[in-house]
């Protein structure tokens, strides 16, 4: 028992095993947050401007040592502003209790020290310049920057807060993509001309990375490209009635792949009026991932969608699970991994249904 005992003395010298077992795991990190410490590179490092204030300190270790456990490259200090007023003025510190945030050669100050702001900023400073994203317009498709409830303007508030750029861009007019584009966000309503579609399939062939939101009508030579087919009419689920939603154009995913994407998510995705697709088999050039997908009440509805509706074979609807979003891979021509998501609807992140679901 001695024995026993000194070793885990030991152990315990060497080795530190941390559990939250508090409810609702108010000593964890969000699983956003983890996966955005893993990806940093180097240290980081945390100025809070605060004086010798028990208290408030207390609370800002405790965060920072939520972060020091999951990335121990990470170093917490504490100034008092009035013992270094000159260090104050010229970071711009103006009142007690901001916080500034040095990574890879660059800093933000906060002037609110949480972890989803915290997390935020570092997430900035961890991106290079170079990341914009490109919002193709000119087809009736939702606004990035429109305050209407279809517009996208919220959803880009919250890539601007991760630290992304974005911008409405014309095919037509300029005949190109940007070479600084990190990703094509399109949604377009109606179709694009033909010109357009060899661009888009030019910057396919570039290893270009594009996240395509099926709101309207997908080009066939773009689907063709991708290998992908669309099922005729909209999705519907009976599942939504169990979460107290009074319509079936609701489909309900809440079941994941092991994928990148999904890893964070709790709770069911709700995609209102979403196609439904599938990727053609065998696949020489992508490689697909079902990353959505409706449950066995679901199917493809081809009538109307008003009153009683059920599902009929012979019109081509197809029971449930149905794929609603795919994330295809493959290897650029011009090396590294090229990413493509398409997802059968773009209501989803529109300000009236952006937060609704996971």
């Amino acid at each position: 028992l001695s024995a026993c005992c000194l070793l885990l003395l030991q152990l315990g010298d060497k080795y530190e095993l941390k559990m939250d077992l508090s409810l609702q795991q108010q000593n964890s990190l969000d699983a956003s947050t983890l996966a955005l410490l893993r990806n940093l590179r180097g240290p980081l490092a945390l100025t809070a401007f605060v004086p010798d204030y028990p208290v408030m300190r207390a609370s800002i270790r405790n965060l920072a040592d939520k972060y020091i456990h999951a990335y121990p490259d990470t170093r917490l200090e504490f100034i008092d502003p009035s013992s270094h007023p000159d260090m104050a003025r010229q970071l711009g510190i103006r009142e007690i209790g901001e916080m500034l945030v040095e990574y890879n050669g660059r800093q933000e100050k906060l002037d609110r020290i949480d972890e989803p702001a915290l997390s935020n900023t570092i997430a900035r400073l961890s991106l290079d310049n170079a990341r914009w994203i490109a919002g193709v317009e000119g087809h009736g498709e939702a606004s990035l920057y429109g305050e209407a409830n279809f517009d996208l303007s919220d959803f880009n508030g919250r890539l601007m807060q991760m630290g992304y750029k974005s911008i409405g861009h014309s095919l037509s007019a300029t005949g190109q993509i940007p070479e600084n584009a990190s990703v094509l966000l399109a949604a377009p309503r109606t179709s694009l001309q033909d010109p357009e579609v060899q661009i888009l399939l030019d910057y396919l062939e570039q290893g270009g990375t594009l996240l395509w939101l099926a709101d309207g009508e997908i080009p066939g030579r773009l689907a063709e490209y991708l290998e992908i087919s669309f099922l005729p009419g909209t999705v519907v689920d009976a599942a939504a009635a169990d979460l107290g939603i009074d319509t079936p154009t609701i489909g309900v995913i809440d079941s994941y792949p092991d994928h990148p994407l999904t890893s964070a998510l709790q709770g069911p995705v709700l995609l209102p009026h979403a196609r439904a697709m599938r990727h053609l088999q065998p696949s020489v050039d992508w490689e697909a991932v079902p990353l959505l997908q409706t449950g066995a009440r679901s199917w493809n509805e081809t009538g109307s969608l008003k009153g009683t509706i059920q599902r009929q074979g012979e019109q081509h609807e197809e029971a449930g699970p149905l794929v609603v979003g795919y994330a295809m891979t493959r290897e650029s021509r011009q090396g590294g991994q090229q990413r493509v998501i398409f997802i059968g609807d773009a209501d989803f992140l529109s300000n009236a249904d952006l937060g609704n679901g996971a």
